[in-house]
């Protein structure tokens, strides 16, 4: 096996699983007051990402992190108390 077909196994094996998966760092650009961030090439062609493509989007204080489910299944809002 190619270090090439090592790498995509062990990303498609992270793509599918539930372990918290690190993507690196990405620069910030600014365009119109609003700054975006590269999504990921595999991350795209995995979800079928396009442009105009629509993202819910969550803020957590705590860790002030931004989270953004790529995949319509997710529903950030949802009401599990009923």
């Amino acid at each position: 096996m190619s270090q090439a077909d090592a790498q995509r196994r062990v990303q498609a094996a992270m793509i599918d699983s539930d372990v918290l998966s690190p993507e690196g760092s990405a620069s910030v650009q600014n365009r119109g007051g609003t700054a975006y961030v590269a999504i990921p090439r595999r991350l795209v062609e995995h979800y079928g990402i396009e442009s105009g493509t629509s993202l819910s989007r969550a803020f957590h204080p705590e860790s002030s992190a931004l989270i953004i489910p790529l995949s319509d299944d997710v529903d950030l809002f949802e009401d599990s108390s009923n």
